[in-house]
């Protein structure tokens, strides 16, 4: 999952031996705005592409944050049309 905001750029990935374990990859200044930088290992060093392991709670928590961090003042030029929802019925 690629995931953009205003504390950065990351990517979350699943890693294969743990289920319950996540990968979040970054840059390192990205990273070490969440993280602590002990955490923080290097991935890919062409890119310059740092990681840090969580688990699942701990990155529900993270994600949170992120969502948490928008700005929705952004929406308000979105308008929601009254007929969009005229011909939908609930079961």
């Amino acid at each position: 999952m690629k995931i953009s905001s205003t504390f950065g750029n990351f990517r979350i990935i699943q890693t294969i031996q743990n289920k319950d374990q996540l990968l979040v990859i970054g840059t390192w200044a990205d990273l070490v705005k969440l993280f602590d930088s002990g955490r923080t290992f290097l991935v890919n060093k062409p890119e310059q592409l740092f990681g840090v392991y969580l688990c699942k709670q701990e990155c529900a928590e993270f994600l949170v944050k992120l969502l948490q961090d928008i700005d929705y003042k952004e929406f308000e030029k979105l308008k929601m049309e009254q007929n969009l929802f005229d011909k939908h019925y609930l079961a």
